[in-house]
């Protein structure tokens, strides 16, 4: 299955986020939601995030009623996933205070 590949290529990455645009779509098979929803239990436990976004209709009750750990974020679009990445990578970077040479 090629979407098994790329996930697994992906994860061997060191990105804190994969992202999956899925407008291309109309349906998900069962198959093809336990394969997501077992990528993003293991990106959870690995302190990283799946990102799904253009999920279809008729898919999305799949993935809204998980606990946390298995739940991947479903977002409305390109840029809203963007606009998560963004604001999960400025949470794990505090800003800077002080000098940064150190005086002797």
């Amino acid at each position: 299955m090629k979407l098994a590949r790329a996930l697994h290529r992906a994860c061997r990455s060191d990105k804190g986020a994969i992202l999956i645009d899925l407008s291309l779509v109309d349906s998900l098979s069962e198959d093809v939601i336990d394969l997501l929803l077992a990528y993003a239990f293991m990106l959870h436990a690995q302190d990283r995030r799946l990102i799904l976004c253009h999920v279809p209709q008729p898919a999305q009750h799949h993935f809204l009623f998980l606990d946390a750990a298995s739940q991947p974020l479903l977002v409305p679009s390109l840029l809203d996933a963007m606009q998560e990445i963004d604001f999960a990578g400025d949470q794990n970077h505090s800003p800077r205070t002080g000098n940064s040479r150190a005086a002797y």
